[in-house]
């Protein structure tokens, strides 16, 4: 998980978004994120100084005091909000870009062989039109081009008869 200056990002942000996506929808982006560690830290945590900083305000500790200077409660106080910690989710990021999709046609009814409408036959899906998802970084263009190849060969086919 990465914490930039305008909130949390990285491969797992971005992989719960996906798995989140209806759920994010219907809540309009807003919510509470829980992470939960198991097990416990290192004594070196190796935290970027704005994050540390995060978490001494979110415990009520004076964000300049010296390590040395922390009480051992304060300390475990830290270690615990590492442990189990919440962020606010209060909308969608910077860009206001979607990264993920759900629903659409469910693959029941469809032929991946030809990508034909088991129900509406001369029917063709491609894309994000069906009910698919994936880790984004080209996913769904692979996703489409195959399926446009795959339909491009059935009608092909059916035509040269």
């Amino acid at each position: 998980m990465l914490v930039t200056h305008w909130g949390l990002s990285g491969p797992v942000v971005l992989r719960l978004s996906a798995w989140g996506a209806r759920d994010l929808f219907s809540s309009e982006y807003k919510g509470t994120l829980l992470q939960k560690v198991v097990g416990s830290y290192p004594p070196e945590f190796g935290l970027v100084k704005r994050f540390w900083k995060y978490l001494l305000n979110r415990e009520g500790i004076d964000e300049d005091i010296l390590w040395t200077s922390i009480s051992n409660n304060a300390l475990m106080s830290v270690a615990a909000l590492l442990k189990q910690c919440s962020f606010i989710v209060k909308g969608k990021g910077q860009f206001k870009d979607e990264f993920v999709t759900a629903g659409g046609v469910p693959l029941s009814e469809i032929s991946l062989k030809t990508m034909e409408s088991r129900i509406k036959p001369r029917l063709f899906f491609a894309g994000e039109v069906l009910n698919v998802d994936g880790v984004t970084g080209g996913f769904n263009f692979q996703f489409l081009y195959i399926g446009l190849l795959i339909i491009s060969q059935k009608v092909y086919l059916s035509f040269s008869i």
